[in-house]
C-alpha cells in the first residue's frame, strides 16, 4: 500500500465509528438509511450467496441516475451471456429502490444479486470480495474508490469504468490538490478500460492519469434506453384523464426537481399567466414529497388545488377522479419508478437539477418520447450532450426560470414549432444510439 493510500485508509478508519451516526442523521428524511448497515460493512449478506456462474460481474451504480443508465447495458449483457451473474451495488436507498424496480425479473430469477456497496475500507472490501468473488468490476459513470480498485487489481479482477463522464469542475478539483491528484491519479491508472461518453471526457481522463491504451470513447449508454411500454400506456391514460377533466389545459411537467428549484418555479409563476396550464411536479427524491407539499401550501395551493398522484391512483370512481383533476392546479408526483409515465403524459417538460449549480438531470428520457424539453444553465454533468442537443434544436436551454415559463408558453401556442421540437428530439436520440454495443465490445 502506498503511503498516500495508507493515509487515506487511516483517515477512513478514523471516521468509521461516526458512520452509524451519519446514517441515522440521513434517516431523519429517508428512513431506508437505517437498513442494510451489515451490508455496508460487509458483515452479513443474509441469504445472498456466491453464484456458481463462471462470469460474476460486480456492477456499481451509485444512485438513481446511474442505475437507470445501467438498464440497457444489463439487458444487452444478459442477451450475450445469459449464464452470467451480476452483483449490483448502490450507495443510496434511492438507487437501490430503482434497481429493485428496473431489474425485478433478473433479481427474482437469481441472475442478479442486489446489496449496498461496501465502504472503501481494506478489510471491508476484502470480506465483500471473498463472499461474492466477482470476476469483473464495472463502475458506472463517475464514482472512484481507491481501495476498491486496489483490492480488485491485487486479485487480478479487471476494473472498467463504463459510461464515464468527468466534468471540468471535478477535473480542476482533482488537479488543484496535490495529494488528491496523486492518490486518484494512481487509481485511474489501474483501470483496464475507461469507456468515456465524449471526446472531452476522454481528454480529461487522460489528464488525471488514465492510460491512453485503456481509454476509448463509446458514447452515452443513456441514448440506448428501453422505453417501458407499460409506463407509456399508463402515461397515455393519465393524459386522457387530464384532458377529459380540463380539455383546454396543457400539462407541463416539472421533472426530478431538487431542493430550491420548486421555490424558483413558484417565484417565476407569480408574474406568469398559467390559467390554462395544469402543473405536474415530481421531486427527484422521495423523502422530499411531504416537504414539497408543505411548500405548495405555503404558496397558496391549498385544499383541492393540490392532488397527490397516490390519491389519484386510489380513486376507483371516474366521476370523483374527474372532479379532483378539474380542481387540481398542481399534481404532486409522489411515486417512484414512474418517470416515463409522467413524461408520456406531459405536453412540455421542465427538467430539474439544472436551475441551480447541481449539474443537471437526464433529459434524454423525455427527448426519446418526443417531448419539448427545457433545462436550466447548470448542465456540467451533461455538458457535451446538452450542447449538442441545443445545437440540434432538440432541447431548449435558458438561463432563468422566468424565461423558461415564457418559452413554455411560446412552444404551447405555436403548433409548427411544437412539432419541430418533437421531431428533432426523437431524431437526436436515435442518431446517438449504439453506445451499449460499443461498450460491451470493449469490456467483454
Amino acid at each position: 500500500m502506498s503511503w498516500r493510500r495508507l493515509i487515506y485508509s487511516t483517515a477512513l478508519y478514523g471516521v468509521a465509528p461516526l458512520v452509524p451516526l451519519y446514517l441515522l442523521w440521513r434517516a431523519r428524511k429517508q428512513p431506508e438509511y437505517v437498513r442494510g448497515w451489515a451490508e455496508r460493512f460487509a458483515l452479513s449478506y443474509g441469504a445472498h450467496r456466491r453464484s456458481n456462474a463462471a462470469r460474476r460481474v460486480w456492477l456499481h451504480a451509485v444512485s438513481l441516475g446511474e442505475t437507470r443508465a445501467a438498464k440497457p447495458l444489463v439487458d444487452a449483457f444478459f442477451k450475450l451471456q445469459p449464464d452470467a451473474h451480476i452483483i449490483l451495488t448502490h450507495t443510496t436507498p434511492t438507487g437501490r429502490a430503482a434497481g429493485q424496480e428496473l431489474f425485478a425479473d433478473d433479481l427474482h430469477s437469481g441472475r442478479m444479486t442486489q446489496v449496498y456497496v461496501p465502504y472503501d475500507l481494506p478489510d471491508v472490501i476484502a470480506r465483500f470480495l471473498r463472499h461474492f468473488a466477482p470476476t469483473d468490476f464495472w463502475l458506472m459513470e463517475t464514482e472512484i474508490w481507491p481501495n476498491m480498485i486496489a483490492a480488485c487489481v491485487q486479485r487480478n479482477i479487471p476494473v472498467s469504468l463504463l459510461n464515464g463522464r468527468l466534468s471540468e469542475k471535478t477535473l480542476q478539483k482533482t488537479l488543484n490538490h496535490g495529494f488528491v491528484a496523486q492518490l486518484f491519479g494512481w487509481a485511474y491508472a489501474q483501470f483496464a478500460n475507461v469507456c468515456a461518453q465524449s471526446d472531452a471526457d476522454a481528454a480529461r481522463y487522460a489528464q488525471v492519469g488514465v492510460r491512453q491504451s485503456c481509454l476509448v470513447v463509446t458514447g452515452n449508454v443513456k441514448f440506448d434506453m428501453t422505453l417501458p411500454p407499460e409506463q407509456i400506456e399508463q402515461g397515455e391514460q393519465l393524459k386522457a384523464w387530464a384532458q377529459r377533466a380540463n380539455p383546454s389545459h396543457s400539462m407541463v411537467l416539472l421533472a426530478s426537481t431538487r431542493e430550491g428549484e420548486e421555490q424558483m418555479w413558484l417565484d417565476a409563476r407569480a408574474n406568469f399567466d398559467d390559467s390554462k396550464i395544469q402543473w405536474w411536479l415530481v421531486p427527484r427524491h422521495p423523502q422530499r414529497f411531504n416537504e414539497v407539499e408543505r411548500l405548495l401550501s405555503q404558496a397558496g395551493f391549498v385544499g383541492d388545488a393540490v392532488l397527490r398522484k397516490t390519491e389519484l391512483d386510489a380513486m376507483g370512481d371516474a366521476v370523483r377522479r374527474n372532479e379532483r383533476l378539474q380542481k387540481a392546479r398542481v399534481v404532486l408526483g409522489d411515486t417512484m419508478g414512474e418517470m416515463f409515465a409522467y413524461y408520456a403524459a406531459a405536453d412540455v417538460v421542465l427538467m430539474g437539477g439544472a436551475w441551480q449549480p447541481q449539474g443537471g438531470q437526464n433529459f434524454l428520457e423525455p427527448l426519446a418520447l418526443g417531448k419539448p424539453t427545457l433545462i436550466g444553465p447548470h448542465t456540467y454533468n451533461f455538458a457535451q450532450v446538452a450542447s449538442d442537443a441545443v445545437v440540434a434544436a432538440a432541447l431548449i436551454q435558458v438561463d432563468r426560470m422566468d424565461s423558461a415559463l415564457v418559452e413554455v408558453q411560446r412552444v404551447l401556442t405555436q403548433p409548427v414549432e411544437y412539432e419541430r421540437y418533437q421531431a428533432n428530439a426523437r431524431y437526436f436520440v436515435i442518431q446517438h444510439q449504439g453506445a451499449v454495443q460499443r461498450t460491451l465490445a470493449i469490456v467483454l
